[in-house]
Formats: structure tokens, sequence, C-alpha cells
């Protein structure tokens, strides 16, 4: 990303996530990864969607479904702290909501509308943020995150995974 400043706002471990995410622009950085992963999901063959790598790793399917979980809790606590909400956050265990849902049959092609349904309500909530909406600090997992950051997150999270299920489930370089 052009812009490091974001750094400031964000633990540590996200910076990998901005690193893969081109520019400053969030709103076009969401609109990009969102037509990268359609994309993605026509690389996926039927003999792939329920493919892991290595025993006990979540299957094609599940890392899909983890992008969409991911993208819920990220947006959702950037709309709370864009409405300057500073109730202290609490984490999650995205191990547990997969297995949670292990039980559910997951459709490749639900989970693909399910995404461009998610992504859209995305796109649509950052449209709607000023930039002191966008700069507000909250507490989310005890870590210090603005909107912003959590946009600039979400991209890259989703980014992180599409680029990991075609090195090693897709076995594409």
């Amino acid at each position: 990303m052009t812009d490091k400043t974001i750094y400031k706002d964000a633990p540590q471990y996200c910076h990998y996530f901005f690193d893969l995410v081109k520019s400053d622009n969030l709103l076009t950085e969401l609109e990009k990864s969102y037509q990268l992963t359609k994309e993605f999901f026509r690389l996926i063959t039927s003999e792939k969607e329920n493919y892991s790598y290595q025993p006990n790793k979540w299957t094609t399917k599940e890392v899909i479904r983890h992008i969409i979980d991911c993208e819920r809790v990220y947006t959702y606590r950037a709309f709370r702290f864009s409405r300057f909400d500073n109730t202290e956050l609490s984490g999650f265990d995205e191990n547990q909501y997969i297995d949670r849902i292990k039980s559910v049959e997951l459709n490749l092609t639900e989970l693909e509308e399910e995404f461009e349904n998610v992504r859209k309500s995305s796109i649509a909530l950052f449209k709607t943020m000023t930039k002191e909406m966008l700069d507000y600090k909250g507490t989310a997992n005890k870590v210090v995150f603005t909107a912003r950051t959590l946009g600039f997150m979400t991209v890259g999270h989703n980014l992180h995974h599409c680029n990991f299920i075609k090195t090693n489930y897709l076995n594409e370089k």
C-alpha cells in the first residue's frame, strides 16, 4: 500500500495484510478484490471444492466460508467504530466458527453468491463513512483499530486467502 500511515492505527499482525493492498483508496480496493475474488471462484473445479492440502486443514470451501465470516466481523466492527461507539468488542475464534458450520453442506455457488452479497454490503457501508468516521479508534479483541484499518484488513485478508488457495489448493503459482 502506498500510504503507510494506516500502519500507525493497526496492530503489527495486520501489516502483512496491508502490504497485499495496492493503493490507499479503500473503496477502489474493496471493488478490485471483489472482482478478483469473483474471477477466483471460476478457478475452483468440483474436484477441488472439498480438497484440503493437508490432513486437519480446512477445505477450499471452508476457507471461503472463513473469508466471508471474517468480512462480516471486520465490517461489523468498522460499523460500530464509524458510529463513534467506544464499547470494547470481543474477539472471535475462527476455528470454532468453521467447526460450528461443518454440519451445513457448503455449496460453492451459494458461497459465491453470499460473498458477493456481503462484499456489496461492505462497499455500501464504507461509502457512507466520512474521514472522521473512518479514523475513529475503537477496541476489538483488546486491540485498537479504526474503521479504515478494518476496511483495509478486509481487503488484505481476502487477498491473502485467495492467493493461499491458488497456491496450496489449486496448485497455481
